[in-house]
């Protein structure tokens, strides 16, 4: 990639998070170095309209560009192994720090993540594989079902966040507007869940239009009440999928709640079939 073109991702990485951190949502530990957008590296989706006008753009375009972005984002011809960290932050308990190694399968929308750091939580895991999700704790050697609904560690993350993702297929929309957030001008969308899996019945999401990226979801319950709001400020290619390796989650009900996660080490070699099992946790978990 050239010269030009890097310094292009730093400053759209850069912009972002300036605005991000304006807005009060960014979480202690701060982003890793590197890293960005690169512009006009996305093929042409033939539901993308050329003209802003919202007028001329349906439900359908925007759900089109929202399928470019679970595409992008995930890795359907490879598996991948990332190191995740996560700061959460809150106000009874502090700041927390957890480092993660994942293992991902996206095309049998499959993982398992295993615990490394604190020592205290080191070796628990979760698995997820035929539609199923356990969590093992190393001390009891005991699986336990979970779904991904559930918070992650009394976090703002929810076991959702680490899969694949996959909003065209869980979501329809209900209403569409064009708009800016911050510097950049980007589609809104209203949309409502079409199953009951998913953590929140009704989010609201922004794409920027000139990158196709998410921006920022909002999250929100039956009633509609926020209960969470989620930013992606930092994106790298991976192979053909490009990654938001910065995601923070900020609570809706406790402003200062929130917990950044950030994917490093990223790999896309082949896993071995056996790490998706319940023996393979219970084996690393000694």
């Amino acid at each position: 990639m050239s010269r030009e073109k890097n310094r292009a991702l730093r400053k759209f990485s850069i912009i972002l998070l300036l605005l991000l951190l304006s807005v009060g949502a960014w979480a202690q530990g701060g982003p890793p170095p590197g890293g960005g957008m690169p512009p006009g590296m996305f093929g042409v989706d033939s539901n993308k309209p050329t003209s802003n006008d919202v007028t001329t753009y349906t439900a359908q375009n925007f759900l089109s560009l929202v399928h470019q972005t679970d595409i992008r984002s995930s890795f359907y011809d490879s598996d991948m192994t990332a190191t995740i960290t996560m700061v959460s932050v809150s106000p009874e308990k502090g700041t927390m720090t957890r480092k993660e190694i994942i293992y991902r399968r996206d095309k049998d929308d499959a993982f398992l993540m295993l615990t490394l750091e604190p020592e205290s939580r080191k070796g628990q895991g979760m698995l997820r594989v035929d539609n199923n999700m356990w969590r093992y704790d190393p001390t009891s050697r005991k699986f336990t079902h979970t779904t991904l609904k559930d918070q992650y560690e009394d976090t703002t993350v929810r076991n959702n966040d680490f899969r694949r993702s996959q909003r065209a297929l869980d979501y329809s929309v209900t209403s569409l507007t064009s708009g800016t957030l911050g510097k950049y001008n980007v589609w809104i969308a209203e949309l409502k869940a079409n199953n009951d899996e998913v953590p929140f019945p009704y989010i609201k999401m922004w794409i920027d239009k000139e990158h196709t990226v998410v921006l920022k979801v909002e999250e929100y319950s039956l009633s509609k009440k926020l209960l969470r709001t989620s930013y992606y400020t930092n994106y790298v290619q991976i192979g053909a999928s490009y990654v938001p390796t910065v995601q923070i989650f900020q609570d809706g009900l406790i402003p200062e709640k929130r917990t950044q996660v950030t994917y490093t080490n990223i790999s896309t070699k082949p896993v071995p079939d056996d790490v998706f099992t319940k023996n393979y946790l219970e084996r690393m978990s000694q």
